[in-house]
């Protein structure tokens, strides 16, 4: 028994050369250092690849290794550069375990922060592991820890706070152990490796471990692994690797062992998963094994070599789930290893039996797809059997024999099939190989073909007429299918290319000959080959600047009729045909090199084509104009040693063929070729480079003024001005295909276009770019084709030198906009001082000249009322205004002192308690007129203090007559003074209107009026304006605290000590002024004149019979009472205070007309006119329109909203009453055309509905006026009249039911039309009837006619009639009999 399985170990280990059979594609193995150990390796989130060594941890992106260590030039970031393990956690930190310590790395800052775990025995950190929650979990000597972020603390599961639950259910303390290997189930429960302690398992939030049973002798349990299954693997030390097949039973788990050799595949450092192949992977101290997931029982496949790269001491392994196996070797670098199945079938020649050297395939072709054609270089033909996969040379195949053996020593560049059957061999120096199909090769050449130019034939092609084109070093000729030839002189007028270099051959649809050649361009042969002076030539060159390349490779055709052409030096390019040119399309495209040697097209549409580097696939969009992805094939895809060369490449039904360096490959093109397995790598930023100097190498303060973030994260980026370069480095981590990668980047604000990285360059250089702000756009594409853009811009600044920053800019605008304004305000004050003086002059003299002729009125209304005191009330009116002006005169005077710096503050000791106490009793009457109450609170004792009491009453008037005009009727005003050490406090409170908050930033401003015209107050708007001068003057201040709604307070501070004041400034003539005796005489008047006021009428003083009514609406009482008087002579008048009385009043009375103000409270003149013009029931009521306002544009306003007139004041009365009498005699012609028209209409609907007959004029006239809505409602009236005119309850209630109206609408209606009440309208269809129903028939009896037209009583038809027509019906009837 046990020589059986010493025999067993035998098989399975003991033989190392089926072993070393590698079946998978090794990509790259790249060394980071040769004198450094590599530990572990770890993928973040982005893909970049970290390795953490016995020198630090290590950064590669596929192009550059970065290390991060402790040096003297970074001292400190890493407690010990021995790194044994690495993980990353959900914000962006990677956590490096070292021999000394644990280092959280941030990426995002660089930032490193070093934490040392309590206990002696977690100095090493063995393993780390991230749980799906987000938790860094510790494995140490010291056992389990993890980290708590929240505040920085390790938590241990030891003997002092967990229990341990062996196999047999047993439950201690937990003892020491030593965590080697930590990974996480599908449920959440960690499940812990150790060194000796065997394997545990822990349900989060528990402090009780689980352990399995006794894996092996040591109970090693180094290393773990779920598989796709949820099987758990554990790698031992030293005792091979077990499999859990129910790791969820602690119990039973079921496991399963793999035998093992000691020393040999015994020790486990990592496993990991390959989905592609459904292999499990493992790393060993002696190299790599794999075991497939179907065979499980079969065992591991081992091997200690790949290719040429050595795999002992193999400590970590990965995978990315889409075919790509990373071996991480300590000193034999990194190894990249391919699963996924190659596309390409690669056959070998075998050269061993060649018995000459093999460069690569020079030239190929198949007629069957089994037996393969091969031009070999430096020299020889080989015949490749696919089957068998045996290699004939030279003589050795069939009808090769006889041939000279000169002939086989050169390279053999183009093999075609002719028609007949035999192959055509170009031989270089030695003509032509002719092979027939059954028999053997024979020589051609120029001793036996004249029509050969040049022995060195490079490229044979057979056209559809089944002609022979051979193309020469030194020309082309040809043959025809009887084997007659002659060559070629090739000309395009003067120019003669007869002698180019040849190099390809092809044919169009329409049955041109292109052809390519080495010196010459392309040359395009039309003609009838037959006919050699037929054949005409055309040449594509530089020289000819239709194409930019002077060597061509090829030319084909596709299946889309699109010509295309490669070359050594231009790389693709297209015909285009409208323009008779060759265009480059490598840029277009971002093909990878110039060069292009061959070219074919598979059966999907889609080029293939060979370049100095890879085989290139552009498949096309669905217009089949544009490449949607371009493909890269290279050594790494399975493609084995490329070395293309010109033309070596055929096509045998779907199957392509290429030719390479030691045999050819081939394959059958599908869709998505090769990318099934394929992930978009992502694309990152990896440096920046300023000045040629890396970021992580500048200063620190630098470093922090260009970005707070490292380069893989920043979004902002600021370049100082004294930056003359700066390079942004990004890669694609692709790693094994870096070279294939294509870069591309566009600033915003410099580039307009996408800019393409040349060759393996993967960075965008910046020099002396403009200050400013641009975006930086970078996009990428892997060998797939698959472009990709970075998910976010880069904001990149670049900031001015400081004599040309933003704030220098600012100094030197705003330098220059104080100049400016010095300037300006110069000019102006000088002007503004000159133009004041003269106006000031001006308004001074003004103001005197108008309070002149005020005295002279007022005088004359004195002597009037001696003379005609019955117009007493008119006298009234008078004084009144006279008052109010002269009071707004002075005033104005008042604000021209205080403008010209002329108002002097001359103070005097007085009682101010006493003044402020007169001061409202002189202004009571007043207040008592709008039924206000003022109440006053004055200090006891003495109240003496130093003021200027003109001042001070023009203060107190203003704020007082205030608080009336804004107060509501029956309000209260309160008055108060106080006086303490400094300042006498005088308060006017009222409980008014109040003001907003955006009324009160313009209070002080002139001409400010508040809403004076809400409380039917007279204003100004200078009150306020002087009250603000005049305290400032008295070198006080003026509060204001308001409440919209609720009410104001105005108070005054002023000083009171006789110290406070300059001696110019005190009256010391030793006359105290007492209060304002104008103000308080005005104040009287005012009362007087209020008492006296014009009773408010609102009717007509005189109302006349038959007069026409109209209402006039203004909020002046006592322009309105005047109006009243001077309008009530020749109209009915109704008179309202604003808008909303007016439409009251016009619901009720029938009105013929309205005037009205335009600014008024409540509701104004504009509104008023709209609602009147927009009801249907009064919109043919007139409106005449009266304001101070007198712009166009206020008139325009007003004519667009529907006003009838627009009388600017002031205004005279004769104005107005002809602008009132033309607007109404208007209105009743009108109404005089309709009425006739309803006559008509009556007398046309009696025709239509047989009541009577009518001529056929009246029918034209009823025609003729039937044009417009208003005729069209009358004709509408009248029939319903004349349909009821018999039925004498026919009235108003039926009429508007039968119109479908409401009656008072219908009343409107009728009488903005006719003029005329319901029921004249139809009592005067009725008469109207009558007298037509009398001239037709004179003898009618009365007492009949009255029933026929719908009356009850002849007596009272007879009364109507004589009031309509002026004569009763029977004489009316006599006369028709007497034909008068």
């Amino acid at each position: 028994m046990r020589l059986v399985y010493i025999l067993l170990l035998f098989i399975l280990f003991g033989l190392p050369s089926q072993a070393q059979v590698f079946p998978f594609r090794n990509l790259i193995s790249f060394t980071l250092s040769a004198n450094e150990e590599n530990n572990c390796m770890f993928f973040d989130k982005e893909g970049m690849l970290w390795v953490g060594t016995n020198s630090g941890v290590k950064s590669y992106d596929g192009y550059t290794v970065k290390t991060y260590k402790s040096d003297i030039y970074s001292p400190g970031i890493l407690p010990n550069n021995t790194v044994r393990s690495i993980t990353e956690d959900h914000d962006n930190n990677l956590w490096l375990g070292t021999r000394n310590g644990l280092v959280r790395m941030n990426k995002r800052t660089g930032s490193f922060n070093t934490f040392l775990l309590p206990s002696e025995s977690q100095r090493i950190i063995y393993t780390l592991f991230t749980s799906k929650d987000g938790t860094v979990w510790i494995g140490t000597d010291g056992g389990l820890s993890y980290f708590n972020p929240k505040d920085e603390t390790f938590y241990t599961f030891n003997n002092k706070n967990t229990w341990l639950v062996d196999s047999n259910g047993k439950k201690t303390k937990m003892g020491g152990y030593s965590v080697k290997a930590i990974v996480e189930d599908k449920n959440g429960d960690l499940l812990i490796g150790t060194w000796s302690s065997g394997l545990l398992r822990l349900h989060r939030g528990s402090h009780t471990f689980q352990r399995y049973p006794v894996l092996n002798d040591m109970n090693s349990a180094y290393s773990l692994f779920f598989d796709c299954k949820q099987r758990l693997w554990v790698g031992t030390w030293g005792y091979g690797v077990i499999r859990l097949d129910n790791p969820g039973d602690v119990r039973n788990p079921k496991i399963y062992k793999y035998p093992y050799n000691i020393n040999h595949f015994d020790i486990f450092n990592k496993i990991t998963e390959d989905p592609v192949t459904h292999t499990l992977w493992a790393c060993t101290r002696e190299g790599v094994c794999y075991i497939y997931e179907s065979q499980l029982d079969n065992g591991w496949q081992m091997h200690t070599m790949i290719g040429d790269n050595a795999l002992n001491f193999n400590n970590d392994i990965a995978s990315d789930g889409h075919g790509n196996i990373w071996l991480c070797t300590q000193n034999n670098g990194i190894v990249q290893v391919n699963t996924t199945p190659s596309p390409f079938v690669i056959s070998h020649l075998d050269t061993n039996k060649a018995g000459f050297p093999i460069n690569y395939v020079y030239s190929m072709f198949t007629s069957d797809g089994e037996h393969v054609w091969l031009g070999l270089n430096p020299y020889g033909i080989a015949l490749y059997n696919r089957k068998t996969g045996v290699t004939l040379y030279n003589k050795n195949i069939p009808g090769f024999g006889s041939l000279n053996s000169r002939t086989l020593t050169t390279s053999i560049s183009s093999i075609t099939e002719r028609s007949n059957g035999e192959l055509w061999f170009a031989v270089n120096s030695y003509g032509i190989i002719v092979k027939p199909k059954d028999g053997n090769a024979r020589e051609v050449d120029t001793r036996t073909a004249p029509y050969i130019h040049d022995n060195f034939v490079n490229t044979l092609f057979e056209s559809r007429d089944k002609t022979m084109w051979i193309g020469s070093r030194n020309g082309m000729s040809v043959v025809e299918p009887d084997n007659k030839g002659y060559a070629l002189t090739m000309r395009e007028g003067k120019t003669d290319f007869t002698s180019c270099d040849i190099r390809h051959i092809s044919q169009d649809r329409q049955g041109r000959i292109w052809v390519a050649t080495d010196n010459e361009g392309i040359i395009c042969i039309s003609g009838n080959p037959r006919n050699i002076k037929s054949l005409r030539y055309k040449q594509y060159s530089l020289k000819q600047k239709n194409i930019d390349v002077n060597d061509a490779n090829c030319c084909m055709e596709d299946s889309k009729g699109r010509l295309w052409a490669t070359s050594n030096s231009g790389g693709l390019f297209i015909y285009n045909k409208v323009e008779d040119r060759f265009e480059s399309k490598n840029k277009a495209y971002h093909l990878s090199g110039d060069r292009v040697m061959a070219m074919e097209e598979d059966s999907y549409g889609s080029l293939w084509l060979t370049t100095g580097k890879s085989l290139a696939n552009i498949v096309w969009n669905k217009d089949g104009n544009q490449p949607q992805n371009i493909t890269y094939y290279t050594q790494e895809d399975g493609l084995g040693d490329l070395l293309f060369s010109p033309n070596v490449s055929c096509r045998w039904g779907k199957e392509l063929f290429f030719g390479s360096k030691k045999g050819f490959f081939s394959f059958v093109p599908t869709p998505n070729m090769g990318k099934r397995h394929h992930k978009n790598a992502k694309l990152v930023i990896t440096d920046l480079f300023i000045d040629d100097e890396p970021y992580a190498k500048l200063d620190s303060t630098l470093r922090e003024d260009i970005s707070q973030e490292t380069p893989a994260y920043t979004q902002r980026i600021e370049i100082p001005s004294s930056v003359k370069k700066f390079d942004i480095e990004f890669a694609l981590l692709t790693y094994g295909n870096a070279k294939k990668n294509v870069y591309a980047y566009r600033l915003d604000g410099y580039d307009d276009d996408w800019q393409y990285c040349n060759g393996e360059l993967h960075r965008a250089t910046f020099q002396n770019l403009s200050s400013g702000t641009y975006r930086l756009h970078v996009k990428a594409t892997d060998s797939y084709g698959q472009w990709q853009e970075l998910p976010y811009t880069i904001t990149i600044k670049v900031l001015p030198p400081w004599y040309a920053s933003r704030w220098a800019g600012m100094i030197y605008i705003l330098m220059l906009i104080m100049g400016l304004f010095a300037a300006l305000r110069w000019y102006k004050d000088r002007l503004k001082t000159r133009n004041n003086l003269q106006m000031g002059v001006i308004l001074t003299n003004i103001t005197h000249e108008l309070l002149t002729p005020l005295t002279v009125i007022s005088a004359t209304i004195y002597k009037l009322k001696s003379m005609a005191p019955q117009y007493e009330e008119d006298y009234y009116v008078m004084d009144s205004n006279i008052n109010r002006t002269t009071r707004l005169l002075r005033e104005i005077l008042e604000v021209r002192k205080s403008q010209a710096g002329q108002l002097k503050l001359l103070v005097s000791r007085g009682d101010i308690g006493l003044f402020v106490k007169n001061a409202c009793e002189g202004i009571r009457p007043m207040a008592e007129h709008q039924k206000i109450t003022i109440t006053e609170n004055y200090p006891k004792g003495d109240c003496s203090a130093w003021f200027d009491a003109d001042k001070l009453d023009k203060i107190l008037y203003n704020l007082l007559s205030n608080a009336i005009k804004y107060n509501n009727t029956g309000g209260q005003i309160a008055v108060s003074l106080s006086l303490n050490k400094e300042v006498a406090s005088i308060s006017i409170q009222d409980h008014g209107i109040g003001m907003s908050k955006k009324k009160l930033k313009h209070l002080y401003t002139r001409f400010f009026d508040g809403d004076y015209r809400q409380q039917n107050m007279p204003g100004t708007g200078i009150g306020l304006s002087l009250t603000h001068d005049l305290v400032k003057l008295h070198h006080g201040d003026i509060l204001c605290e308001s409440t919209e709604g609720k009410g104001t307070t105005f108070t005054v501070n002023l000083p009171y000590h006789k110290g406070d004041y300059r001696d110019t400034e005190i009256d010391t003539s030793g006359s105290s002024r007492k209060t304002n005796d104008l103000a308080i005489q005005q104040a009287k008047e005012e009362k007087e004149q209020t008492e006296h006021k014009l009773n408010p009428i609102h009717t007509s003083i005189f109302i006349r019979k038959n007069s026409s009514k109209i209402l006039v609406v203004e909020d002046n009482e006592e322009l309105l009472a005047l109006m009243l008087q001077v309008l009530s002579k020749n109209y009915h008048v109704l008179t309202a205070k604003n808008g909303k009385q007016a439409m009251n009043i016009i619901m009720k009375e029938n009105l013929d007309l309205v005037v009205s103000d335009v600014m008024m409270p409540v509701m104004d003149g504009i509104e008023l006119t709209k609602r009147i013009k927009e009801d249907k029931s009064f919109w043919q009521l007139p409106v005449i329109l009266l304001t101070a306002k007198n712009k166009e544009e206020d008139k325009t306003e007003a004519y667009s909203i529907g006003a009838d007139g627009y009388i600017t004041k002031p205004f005279k009365f004769e104005e107005l009453e002809v602008r009132i009498n033309a607007i109404l005699d208007n209105r009743k012609k009108v109404i005089e055309k309709v009425e006739s028209e309803v006559a008509l209409a009556a007398q046309s609907a009696s025709v239509k509905g047989g009541i009577g007959e009518g001529s056929q004029e009246g029918d034209n006239q009823k025609k003729s006026h039937l044009s417009n809505p208003d005729q069209a409602f009358v004709m509408r009236a009248t029939e319903l009249v004349i349909k009821n005119i018999s039925n004498s309850e026919y009235g108003r209630d039926e009429f508007a039911n039968d119109m479908a109206m409401g009656s008072s609408t219908l009343y409107n209606k009728v009488k903005a039309t006719t003029g005329q009440t319901i029921v004249a309208f139809i009592t005067s269809i009725r008469m109207k009837e009558a007298k037509r129903i009398l001239e037709g028939d004179p003898d009618i009896l009365i007492n009949d006619l009255a029933v026929r037209v719908g009356f009850n009583t002849p007596k009272y038809f007879s009364k109507c009639f004589k009031k309509e027509f002026g004569i009763f019906p029977k004489e009316f009837a006599e006369q028709m009999r007497l034909g008068v």
